[in-house]
């Protein structure tokens, strides 16, 4: 068998890579017998589709009467099934949310060849980012706690209302270091210190997946991100170049990264936007199969950051082409593209003029649907809307989040005794940054009494949306 290799730190080109004897593609016991069996079976078009995942911002909604409705380029996605979506149904509320993503998955199983589910993916930085769920406090601050056990706790809240609205994984929790205060993600961020921020991944991981036995039904699969040096960006700048040295990137960069996967077990692994000392990220073979993988004993999906693929070709300038940039990912070892329509989108011609390649794309589909099955969607995909409702803001849940923000408190210094403040005294509050929003401004009103007048102002920073401010 031939197999391909790409060279750390050399630029190749789809003409010049070449496949000799390099690291077995096939050398990993990815597929149970279900898993082997359905790869048999599959066309070259539905192992293509088992590599890629769309926003649901392309038109998947409920009607008036609540009734499933997908736009034309959405149907025309699914055609031979896919691998997953993002978002479908996180901006109506849990229960409606759920009977979206049971109707969605009904839909995709009856209408591609084999009956294979899809993934339902969403982003957990404060809780879920949906509407109505239990609002967390963010990475950083639950860093301050020092409590690993608690942000386990925390954490297992986020995975069980996630699974509680139909979602089986999250682009979350984040193993990035932030040390640079322009750095504009760091909120997402367990901090500076690699101990910490190892100890803190690690519960999060665990906390999100149930410890792995809650993966089958009541938890959902972790995605640490962004491996690696994503916020040693130079100048704090999203998508600037990485230069650090070996032995720093190797002692403090990815200690939380191994930590997430051997002793948090998660399910994926996101790749960094960036390139590390000139070697892009997404074509890094050394980084995504030789450590993760076989140093490391890795054996889940790794995943493309958002159009990260296609960036190789039009942003970084490492593949001459978008087929030249797909087939640097893939056998770099990124299993799944994350919104791409100029990346894996031409692996079903690039594979049917290069044939050699097909073992590669199997071991990455194979990948994708041991996924599934380890989130037991083969035999049960769909979720109770009636556990959605009483497991969605319980008491429980809301006490744990208020618990992880009263050990979050870092008093400093209380001059003159400040704190705490006395609504008889204080007559003007002032509420200052991007991330407020008019529920907290009415909180903060509510506590302060009638007497206090509080004053918002955005200041400067990232809003919500991802838009300075």
């Amino acid at each position: 068998m031939r197999r391909a290799v790409i060279l750390t730190g050399v630029v190749l080109s789809l003409v010049t890579i070449t496949l000799s004897q390099g690291a077995d593609f096939n050398s990993e016991q990815t597929s149970s017998a279900r898993v082997s069996t359905l790869l048999e079976q599959m066309t070259l078009k539905e192992k293509v589709s088992q590599v890629r995942v769309f926003h649901s911002n392309l038109g998947i909604e409920l009607d008036e009467h609540g009734k499933l409705k997908m736009s034309d380029k959405v149907k025309s996605k699914l055609t031979h099934g896919i691998a997953g979506i993002k978002n479908p149904g996180t901006e109506i509320a849990p229960a409606k949310g759920v009977e979206l993503c049971n109707q969605l998955q009904r839909y995709i199983i009856a209408n591609n060849r084999l009956g294979i589910p899809a993934l339902f993916i969403t982003e957990c930085y404060s809780g879920v980012d949906a509407i109505e769920n239990t609002v967390m406090a963010r990475p950083i601050t639950m860093a301050s706690t020092w409590n690993p056990a608690l942000v386990q706790q925390a954490w297992d809240v986020v995975g069980v209302e996630a699974r509680a609205r139909g979602m089986h994984l999250c682009h979350s929790p984040e193993g990035d270091l932030a040390r640079d205060p322009r750095f504009g993600r760091m909120s997402e961020t367990f901090g500076e210190d690699t101990l910490l921020v190892s100890r803190m991944i690690t519960a999060a991981v665990r906390g999100v997946q149930g410890d792995g036995a809650g993966l089958k039904g009541t938890h959902i699969g972790a995605c640490a991100k962004h491996y690696a040096g994503y916020p040693q960006v130079e100048g704090g700048r999203n998508f600037a170049s990485v230069q650090i040295s070996p032995r720093s990137f190797i002692d403090e960069i990815l200690p939380p990264f191994k930590a997430a996967v051997q002793q948090g077990g998660c399910l994926g692994i996101m790749a960094s936007h960036a390139d590390i000392n000139g070697e892009a990220s997404h074509a890094n073979r050394y980084l995504l199969t030789t450590l993760l993988r076989e140093q490391w004993g890795f054996d889940g999906y790794v995943i493309s950051d958002s159009h990260d693929i296609e960036r190789l070709h039009f942003f970084m300038g490492v593949a001459e082409s978008f087929e030249d940039a797909a087939v640097l990912a893939l056998t770099a070892g990124v299993d799944i593209d994350l919104y791409g329509d100029q990346g894996y989108a031409f692996m079903e011609e690039i594979v049917a003029k290069r044939p050699e390649l097909l073992p590669v794309l199997d071991l990455a589909v194979a990948r994708v649907l041991k996924t599934k099955e380890k989130l037991g969607l083969f035999d049960n995909p769909y979720y109770d809307v009636e556990k959605t409702k009483a497991l969605t803001r319980s008491h429980a849940f809301l006490d744990r989040a208020l618990q992880t923000d009263l050990e979050s408190i870092i008093l400093l210094k209380n001059q003159k005794h400040l704190l705490p403040l006395s609504s008889e005294k204080v007559q003007r509050i002032a509420v200052i940054g991007p991330l407020a929003d008019a529920k907290q401004i009415e909180a903060i009103k509510e506590v302060a009494g009638p007497h206090a007048k509080v004053e918002y102002a955005r200041g400067c920073g990232i809003t919500r949306e991802g838009k300075p401010s």
